[in-house]
């Protein structure tokens, strides 16, 4: 891992030798879902039913460097999270949720009892890649058209677990966080980023961005007993893109 960084960092210094540079600051959601695998053909066809995809937030600061027009390279510093939300209806009576939470004493007859597992793993990644510029340079007084393709290196900082309970209530309480998700998930990870980038000029320095890509695990994100799985990611961004100056 070491390794990787440092060459990350001389990636970095090597693009001093670019001409225009650009610092583009974003928010944006990342609807993430997971990709399962498993050996019990039952267990995978009943999760891929069950869960669902869920809206997780991101942020983070990029900064491009053109040497020649329409063409950018990119390195960033971003927080991320991704995940799911696993889906269980219609239980009973002293059925277990968690082994934490023990059995449903609730006697309550008028609802569904049912419970949503979110889980949520959360990064800080290091984009790396390329934009090329797709519009018409007659039109940069406008808008510009951008697509992108990349590698995004992430370290796992934390990932947990929370439950909701819909229609009943277990301790008094129908929300619950744990640290423990029940997977054991890579420390690092490695994503492929495609997508594109649309500028909206606001002056000589300063643009509106909208970003929407498409990311993928390509290694195992986490795994248990009975299954392995691998989060896809497509992500909407809202960011401002500045020109800091020729060098």
């Amino acid at each position: 891992m070491l390794k990787i960084f440092q060459l990350l960092f001389l990636s970095i210094l090597s693009l001093t030798c670019f001409g225009q540079k650009y610092i583009k600051p974003f928010i944006g959601l990342n609807f993430s879902d997971r990709l399962l695998s498993s050996e019990f053909s039952q267990r995978k066809d009943s999760l891929n039913q069950s869960d669902k995809i869920k809206a997780f937030p991101t942020a983070g600061v990029q900064f491009l460097f053109e040497k020649e027009p329409g063409r950018e390279v990119y390195v960033g510093v971003v927080y991320s999270e991704s995940g799911f939300v696993r889906e269980r209806f219609n239980y009973k009576f002293r059925d277990t949720v968690h082994p934490e939470l023990g059995q449903i004493f609730d006697l309550s007859q008028g609802a569904d009892k049912n419970v949503f597992f979110t889980y949520r793993f959360k990064y800080v990644e290091i984009p790396l890649g390329f934009n090329f510029q797709f519009t018409p340079r007659q039109y940069m007084n406008t808008f510009t058209g951008w697509f992108n393709a990349g590698l995004t290196p992430s370290l796992l900082i934390k990932q947990n677990m929370t439950i909701f309970l819909e229609g009943f209530s277990m301790k008094g309480k129908n929300r619950f966080k744990f640290d423990e998700t029940g997977y054991g998930a890579a420390k690092f990870n490695l994503a492929f980023q495609t997508g594109s980038r649309f500028d909206i000029k606001l002056n000589s320095k300063l643009w509106v961005t909208l970003d929407a890509l498409f990311r993928i695990h390509l290694l195992k994100t986490a795994s248990n007993s009975n299954e392995n799985l691998r989060l896809v990611n497509l992500s909407g961004h809202l960011g401002l893109r500045y020109e800091v100056g020729n060098y």
